[in-house]
């Protein structure tokens, strides 16, 4: 395994290190950076990728690839930035973690492994029917 101090340091917000491991659909109107990216988040957090990740609030890396951040804002149609906010709020409710937490990837693979699903996971998701996490037991 690579030290840590060696590893690749990534920045995502709540739902990117949760959500974006199991979502079933890909975002092709995204453009292919953005899918690129995508795909790096989602191997980090299903252990593919050996990576230290810091949980941060408001737009990370992932967004900056994204059509619908503008002007440091998700400007998404089904979830503005307020929206987002609250959303990540209960992620990090449910994982029982804060921002500014940092772990090396197995460790999030290990926690959300743990948590998931979240009680949200199959009850207000407004992804559940293109999440992986509303169909686990």
């Amino acid at each position: 395994m690579i030290a840590e101090g060696l590893m690749e340091k990534f920045r995502y917000r709540p739902h990117h290190i949760f959500c974006g491991r199991f979502m079933k659909v890909k975002f092709p109107h995204r453009g292919l950076e953005y899918n690129h990216e995508s795909q790096k988040a989602k191997d980090i957090f299903n252990g593919k990728l050996d990576a230290v990740v810091e949980v941060i609030e408001g737009v990370d890396q992932l967004c900056q690839f994204c059509p619908d951040c503008q002007n440091e804002r998700c400007q998404n149609p089904e979830g503005n930035e307020e929206a987002v906010r609250k959303w990540d709020g209960i992620i990090l409710k449910g994982l029982g973690i804060d921002y500014g937490e940092i772990k090396k990837s197995s460790d999030w693979l290990m926690l959300i492994r743990e948590k998931a699903p979240l009680n949200i996971c199959k009850t207000k998701c407004p992804w559940k029917l293109r999440c992986a996490a509303s169909e686990l037991p």
